[in-house]
């Protein structure tokens, strides 16, 4: 009897939806104003130029060692999906950020009034997916697919798989922006598909930049069963990140809150902006 009015709360916790207006502000401001300073937009703009330096970069091979020149071929690596998604809610938060700088010049202006529009939901989407593919195309990368032997530790090869990761780590230490655990499959949608996508190039008889018949070598589809195993995995591996993320938040949150405190911070006006900051985005 406890067990199933335990498991009809937490079923309720999880979709139940507030009826509350929704706060696009946690999309536009840092976790430690509850407004837009210069230097938070100069800050967003920075983050959307370094991930634009990549992406040339990435695509132009600076920083190779060993340059293949193979254009043709950059649009099948989940890494390069990475980079998309990454510059694209760059851009979009660069956006954001701007439109609420200048809004809040009006005398009158009330960010607890904004309200969720197309632009915030897409960029909160892309965010979302991009922290926890970042980090799952980091770890992957390196622990499974480096090899010494053909690819090379160069300069190229760190921006690709480190500093994608380095840049979300940053942007979730400022950023307001929250995680929530039901929407773990946003992440699952671009796992869904890159699968499909690499299952109709294989067919289609495509190969890698070395002229191999795979993407990558884990994910051979001439190997049908590990090739779909690894997929499997990886979902649920993304599913997990997500999920860290989600507890992430909730540890970064407090910090915060304890840094307010021994800053002089009324308790009051920290914990009705903390309040604030919580309210659900759906």
């Amino acid at each position: 009897m406890v067990n199933k009015l335990w498991c009809q709360e937490a079923a309720r916790k999880w979709f139940y939806k507030k009826d509350q207006s929704l706060h696009s502000r946690l999309l536009s401001e840092p976790k430690c104003q509850k407004h837009v300073a210069t230097w938070y937009l100069l800050y967003r703009w920075l983050i959307f130029m370094v991930w634009a330096c990549i992406v040339v970069c990435s695509i132009f091979e600076f920083g190779s060692y060993k340059p293949m020149v193979v254009y043709d071929k950059w649009p099948i690596y989940l890494t390069n999906w990475d980079l998309i998604l990454g510059v694209s809610q760059a851009l979009l938060g660069g956006f954001l950020v701007l439109r609420r700088w200048k809004l809040q010049k009006v005398s009158d202006f009330d960010p607890s009034a904004l309200m969720l529009g197309l632009i915030d939901r897409v960029y909160w989407f892309l965010y979302v997916v991009t922290t926890s593919i970042a980090f799952g195309v980091t770890i992957t990368y390196w622990c499974s697919i480096f090899d010494p032997r053909i690819h090379y530790l160069d300069p190229l090869n760190i921006m690709l798989h480190i500093c994608n990761s380095i840049l979300m780590i940053i942007d979730f230490c400022i950023t307001s922006i929250p995680f929530r655990l039901r929407n773990f499959w946003w992440c699952l949608i671009i796992v869904f598909l890159y699968t499909m996508f690499s299952l109709i190039y294989y067919f289609a008889g495509g190969v890698d930049k070395n002229g191999y018949h795979y993407i990558y070598k884990i994910l051979d589809w001439k190997k049908p069963v590990q090739a779909s195993l690894i997929c499997v995995g990886e979902g649920i591996f993304i599913t997990i990140l997500h999920s860290l993320m989600c507890f992430l938040e909730k540890v970064k949150d407090r910090l915060y809150l304890k840094i307010d405190k021994k800053l002089g911070r009324p308790y009051a006006e920290t914990h009705m902006s903390s309040v604030e900051k919580h309210a659900d985005i759906v």
